[in-house]
C-alpha cells in the first residue's frame, strides 16, 4: 500500500540550491516514489553545527511512496552519496542531506531510523515548508496541528531563499 511521506532536504556546501533540485528530481525519478508536491526553498541559520558554518537552503518534498521506511532511507542515503555527501552526523557540512520527516501516519524506530523525524518539531527549517505545502497535517504522535509549533521555535531565522538574486 502506497503512503504519503514527506522528506526535508537541506545542503550549506557548494551550489546549495542545485543540489537541491538535483536531489528533488532523482528521488521524484526513484522506483517507488512519485513527487506530489515541494516547498519553496529557505534560507536557514546551521543548528548543530560548529559556529561559522555557512547557512543552509533548505525545501521539504511530499511524495507517494510504495517502499518501506528502511528502504526509503536507503534510497536517500545512496542519493546523497551520489551527490557528493562524505560524512553522516551532526557537527558536519553538507552538500545534500536527506532526512525521512514523516511517513503516513507510521511511527517508527530501530537503529538506524526513528519516524516521526525525533527533532521535527524543534526545527523551524522543517515546520515552515510542511506547512506550506501541507498546512492541516497532524503529528501522529499527539495528534497535534505541526504548524501551530512553529510559533514556540523563537529565534530561529528562517527566510525564503530569492534565486534570481541568490540571496
Amino acid at each position: 500500500m502506497n503512503e504519503i511521506v514527506f522528506l526535508s532536504l537541506g545542503s550549506n556546501l557548494g551550489d546549495r540550491a542545485g543540489y537541491l533540485k538535483k536531489a528533488t528530481a532523482k528521488l521524484a525519478e526513484s522506483m517507488g516514489l512519485k513527487l506530489l508536491a515541494e516547498s519553496s526553498i529557505y534560507r536557514s541559520v546551521p543548528l548543530d553545527c560548529p559556529e561559522g558554518c555557512p547557512e543552509f537552503l533548505n525545501k521539504l518534498i511530499k511524495l507517494e511512496c510504495a517502499l518501506k521506511p528502511v528502504q526509503l532511507l536507503d534510497v536517500a542515503e545512496r542519493l546523497e552519496i551520489s551527490l557528493g555527501r562524505r560524512r553522516k552526523g551532526f557537527f558536519v557540512n553538507r552538500v545534500i542531506d536527506i532526512d525521512i520527516i514523516l511517513f503516513g501516519d507510521r511511527i517508527f524506530k530501530n537503529e538506524r531510523l526513528e519516524i516521526p523525524h525525533p527533532r521535527m518539531k524543534q526545527r523551524a527549517f522543517v515546520l515552515i515548508p510542511l506547512k506550506e505545502i501541507e498546512p492541516d497535517i497532524i503529528d501522529p504522535i499527539d495528534h497535534r496541528p505541526l504548524a501551530n509549533l512553529i510559533e514556540n521555535l523563537g529565534e530561529q531565522s528562517v527566510v525564503p531563499f530569492e534565486e534570481a538574486t541568490g540571496a
